[in-house]
């Protein structure tokens, strides 16, 4: 999935009806909602690492738990890419 097309499928709830197919997704600062139920872990990390600047190191979360890339997506999930707290641009070995 390309990120236009994530883009397309990407669009705000509409009141009083519940959208099929729906994931919440973030990353830091950035947010979306889109119908990408049914899709992996993985290819939405593929498709949203420009668009959203995932770091590659960050930790998908699927409801709060952390989750391998092959985790399908299911309707009502909210995935989250994270960076653990204290981490930092760089590596350092002592």
């Amino acid at each position: 999935m390309s990120a236009a097309q994530l883009k397309d499928l990407s669009r705000l709830k509409q009141p009083g009806r519940a959208p099929s197919g729906q994931v919440k997704v973030s990353y830091g600062v950035h947010h979306l909602d889109a119908a990408i139920a049914g899709k992996s872990v993985g290819e939405v990390r593929q498709a949203l690492k420009e668009p959203l600047n995932i770091d590659p190191r960050a930790l998908a979360l699927v409801n709060g738990r952390d989750v391998a890339a092959s985790y399908v997506l299911k309707a009502g999930d909210q995935l989250e890419f994270v960076r653990l707290a204290g981490e930092k641009g760089s590596v350092f070995s002592f």
